[in-house]
């Protein structure tokens, strides 16, 4: 990434796939073979938020077999009980090992930046938040003065 005039690294990660820096921040990656960056000015961010994503599908199915499998044994379903309450639970385990833990940066009108925040601890997910607060209030304090 290329800075502007007076711009400042703040935080980079692994790899400089995201990038904080006293103007803007920055989310680069590469899905599927195909690029994607996205940079939002500090100025335009309106509103950060911690989430997990997930496919609830999965869940939905999951609960459905183990239920069926449930009525099954109770009208002495053998077998069959077994493998809805097996299969539901392997829908519940995949519901649960997909979901993501993200960090979305939104700007005034505009796309959202998606961190994944894979293993990170909440007090490091705050510690990160917290930087990009102060990068943007400095941000708007250097505008306003001039």
């Amino acid at each position: 990434m290329k800075l502007l005039q007076n711009e400042e690294k703040l935080i980079t990660s692994d790899e400089d796939r995201m990038i904080l820096t006293n103007y803007r921040i920055t989310k680069r990656d590469e899905i599927w073979g195909k690029s994607y960056k996205i940079s939002i000015f500090l100025e335009d961010i309106s509103s950060i938020e911690v989430h997990f994503k997930s496919n609830i599908v999965f869940l939905i199915i999951g609960i459905l077999l183990a239920l069926a499998g449930l009525v099954m044994s109770s009208q002495g379903g053998g077998e069959s009980s077994i493998g809805g309450l097996v299969i539901g639970g392997i829908f519940v385990a995949i519901w649960w090992f997909s979901r993501k833990h993200i960090v979305s940066i939104a700007s005034n009108g505009g796309s959202s930046l998606n961190i994944l925040v894979k293993g990170m601890s909440d007090s490091k997910i705050e510690d990160f938040i917290t930087s990009v607060q102060d990068a943007k209030l400095n941000r708007i304090n250097q505008l306003n003065k001039l």
